[in-house]
């Protein structure tokens, strides 16, 4: 008030104690109306007040200035502060270690004593038992430190349990969509005698050593999931494949020698993985 009062001084004194420029008199409205044919008009019987010749004087607009800043003051002082808290935004828990008996209403009345428990989550085998650990969600962070700060490494039936916020993990991105299925070219060759350890690897490392071969693939027996001894291997055109056969026929490959030969006909890769084969040759016999 003492600052209001201030402020309303420093206005009165800046106010003149008589108008300077008087209004004009208001007098009793005279308007005559004149009707034509043509156009009405509305005309004044004495002509308007003359607008006073306004003039700055410097003086009253430093204290015109020094006004508005002290109520600027004043605002700021009576407005009253606003403490902003940032509430802790993790109220989730993870509480592990638990007793396989704990029900959630249990969980519920224990950590009441902190205050509003919003959601209480037990985590579960497949056949409805409790894997000892569950997620349990409070009103608010302060709430939720409290919990922390009371019960983690207490006993609680039998058991020292583990509190804890819950951790946020960020859910890995999608696999990238698999790509074409592979499709062998007509220029294949039949490769046999494989060591039953050679693998599509194996196979590529021999045969790029000297040459680009389009795809190489070792042939399994799908029920033991074993090496059926012999594999395919693919190349651009027909002079390389017969390259290949004149260079590598009877290398040896982890101590084989290898049998190589064109393939009667294609073997293509499904979209689903499994292999669709038509070969006249038979796999090399034990």
């Amino acid at each position: 008030m003492a600052a209001m009062e201030a402020a309303y001084s420093i206005f009165s004194s800046c106010l003149p104690s008589s108008p300077k420029f008087p209004l004009c008199p208001i007098s009793s409205p005279s308007l005559r109306r004149h009707v034509s044919t043509s156009n009405p008009a509305l005309s004044l019987k004495s002509p308007p007040c003359p607008l006073p010749r306004l003039s700055i004087n410097p003086t009253r607009k430093l204290a015109s200035f020094k006004v508005f800043s002290a109520l600027e003051e004043i605002a700021v002082e009576e407005k009253p502060e606003e403490k902003i808290q940032l509430a802790n935004p993790m109220r989730k828990l993870y509480v592990h270690n638990l007793p396989w008996s704990l029900t959630v209403d249990d969980m519920k009345n224990v950590f009441g004593e902190c205050g509003t428990v919003a959601d209480v989550e037990i985590i579960k085998q497949k056949d409805g038992k409790s894997r000892g650990f569950a997620f349990v969600t409070m009103g608010s962070g302060e709430e939720a430190q409290a919990v922390i700060d009371k019960f983690n490494s207490q006993e609680l039936s039998g058991r020292v349990i583990r509190v804890e916020f819950a951790k946020r993990f960020k859910r890995p991105p999608p696999p990238p969509p698999a790509g074409p299925p592979l499709r062998e070219t007509r220029h294949k060759l039949y490769v046999s005698n494989l060591a039953w350890k050679v693998r599509s690897s194996h196979l590529k490392e021999f045969f790029t050593a000297d040459f680009k071969p389009v795809s190489t693939r070792v042939v399994f027996d799908s029920p033991s999931g074993k090496s059926a001894g012999y594999g395919f291997v693919s190349f651009a055109t027909k002079e390389e494949a017969e390259s290949a056969i004149s260079a590598l026929d009877g290398k040896e490959l982890l101590g084989r020698p290898l049998r190589l030969k064109f393939s009667e006909k294609n073997i293509e890769v499904s979209a689903d993985g499994k292999e669709e084969e038509d070969i006249s040759e038979e796999p090399q016999q034990s």
